[in-house]
């Protein structure tokens, strides 16, 4: 008896302590990413090594008989995948699964961890963002000891005959702009030659860290305005980590950390004035659309470059030659696209499915031209209006690559999402091969993951790729000193422009300005390469990488 309470004891620990397991098994991390199958909703797991189903299920606050396997559950291997049902139940790291008829399939936090720090915590992941990742007002730093404290703000169609990329660029970006052309950029000495002054702008939303309790960030939460801290926190995160490899280089660089509280103009020019943004080498400013465009102009105003991470926007470089845009441009996706179509899938017509819409536009002009350059792939550009004759097209090749640019307003895309998925998954023999410009994945993420591998999806993401050696040093770095999973678009970002932009600026001084391009430092973990269309626009990131969907994964096409 007495061996039989101690063994119960030990489960009993177990379970409370958030991992569900069996005796030698490994704990379970609950993946909090849904998908539609067959009209109910299921969570997707990723089989880790050491996992059983009984762990899986457990964790994901079911029974062992309700988990759905592609094979015999009880010889699961590495990366296998188990679907689970979502019908409101309540998960191991404390949030509450959506029920199976949610159309958005939003995983959120119980009702009763409302309020407070959630009493258990799953392995890897983190508590409330005010203890468990260093605040930027006790933790921003330049490495030895030389960064200046963030504070606080006072106040709270087209057709084969399409234009050359050059020209459809500058005629996409002239429709989609009303800023007046401007001068070439003006190269102004450093402000300090012993140490590269650069100035971080973005919402840290000090005041607002304590209201946040969340035992993990995840990726459906993403755009959420209680939990935009939590995105832009891993942004400084991944800068700290840069900044720390840069003094190991021997490189002298002072932080002037700006915490932006509010959205309007008048937050942003409050906060430029107030700690001297214009007296800095360099600019990054991770802000949203209009307070970007807003810091921008300042940024131009005092002939200090400013640096955009995340944005895809090409119109942020128009008319704004003191602008980096580090996000893949337009045309150097579009190119990547279709050098990959020739290498992977030589011989098959391209199929391009669009509506005519405004926001379309840059984007087909884009990829028109990469292909009439090409010259050698068959293409027709479909208007998703006219069904019939994107079936008719498919029923006499089905063996085709189809290219969405459909791009309406959010419930449209996603309504057409699923409907292309279905479309294209009616044909068994021959399948069609779908690649988009935006991660499908991580927009729509009700669609039906298992119709997307079929289809052999190709897109350009942000997701990491753990066999690239740099990125999963970054990865284990970042894990070991935040305690929670690091986000390639934001921490991985961060890292990589801090390093790149002081070792230009240190390497050729301010001719860096003039000709921004260098070898990719050490520890960088994807490659920047820049360029202007024209000497008054700014300047565009002109490197790109297609990833493709293999077993619920993206690896990318080299």
């Amino acid at each position: 008896m007495k061996k039989i309470f101690v063994i119960l004891v030990m489960l009993l620990a177990v379970v409370m302590d958030g991992r569900a397991q069996m005796p030698g098994g490994t704990p379970v991390e609950v993946s909090h990413k849904t998908q539609v199958i067959n009209g109910r909703r299921y969570f997707i797991h990723i089989v880790d090594q050491g996992q059983t189903v009984y762990a899986i299920s457990r964790a994901y606050g079911l029974k062992e008989v309700e988990a759905v396997t592609k094979k015999d559950i009880h010889f699961l291997h590495v990366g296998d995948t188990v679907w689970l049902p979502c019908k409101g139940q309540k998960l191991q790291d404390g949030f509450t699964a959506p029920s199976a008829e949610d159309p958005d399939g939003v995983v959120k936090p119980a009702e009763s961890k409302a309020e407070d720090k959630p009493a258990t915590k799953a392995s890897g992941s983190s508590s409330k963002p005010a203890q468990s990742t260093q605040k930027p007002a006790q933790s921003t730093q330049k490495p030895a000891q030389s960064a200046q404290k963030p504070a606080q703000s006072a106040q709270k169609p087209a057709s084969k005959s399409a234009a050359k990329p050059a020209a459809s660029q500058e005629k996409a970006e002239a429709a989609v702009s009303d800023q007046p052309l401007s001068a070439p950029a003006f190269v102004r000495p450093r402000v300090n030659m012993q140490s590269i002054v650069v100035s971080l702008m973005m919402p840290f939303n000090l005041s607002q860290m304590d209201n946040i309790s969340t035992s993990k960030f995840d990726v459906e939460q993403r755009g959420k305005t209680n939990y935009k801290s939590l995105e832009f926190i891993q942004f400084y995160e991944g800068m700290l980590l840069g900044l720390e490899r840069l003094e190991k280089m021997g490189y002298d660089v002072t932080l002037n950390v700006v915490d932006v509280e509010g959205t309007t103009d008048e937050d942003v020019e409050r906060a430029f004035r107030s700690h001297n943004v214009a007296q800095s080498d360099l600019l990054i400013a991770m802000l949203t659309r209009q307070p970007f465009e807003k810091a921008a102009k300042l940024a131009k105003e005092s002939n200090l470059f400013v640096v955009n991470p995340v944005s895809d926007r090409s119109e942020i470089v128009v008319g704004n030659p003191y602008v980096f845009k580090c996000m893949p441009s337009l045309e150097a996706m579009a190119k990547t696209a279709v050098s990959v179509i020739r290498r992977t899938k030589p011989g098959r017509p391209v199929y391009i499915v669009q509506s005519n819409a405004k926001a379309e536009k840059p984007a087909l002009a884009a990829l028109t031209a990469a292909l009439d350059d090409r010259g050698d792939i068959t293409y027709n550009i479909v208007d998703w209006a006219q069904p019939s004759k994107f079936t008719a097209l498919l029923k006499a090749n089905s063996n085709a690559v189809v290219v969405s640019l459909y791009d309406q307003d959010k419930s449209k895309n996603r309504i057409y999402a699923q409907q292309l998925l279905n479309k294209l998954s009616a044909f068994k023999t021959k399948t069609p091969c779908l690649f988009t410009f935006e991660d499908w994945s991580v927009h729509f993420t009700d669609v039906d993951f298992a119709q997307m591998q079929a289809l052999s999806y190709h897109t350009f993401c942000c997701d990491w790729y753990r066999e690239n050696p740099q990125q999963k040093e970054f990865i284990e770095a970042f894990r070991e000193r935040y305690k929670t999973e690091p986000t390639n678009v934001y921490a991985g970002m961060a890292n990589d422009i801090i390093l790149y932009f002081v070792c230009g600026i240190q390497q050729k001084g301010t001719d860096f300005f003039k000709s921004p391009n260098i070898i990719a430092p050490q520890g960088m973990l994807s490659p920047l390469s820049f360029s202007q269309s024209r000497s008054d626009y700014g300047f565009e990131n002109q490197y790109a990488v297609m990833y493709r969907m293999s077993d619920f994964h993206f690896i990318p096409v080299l």
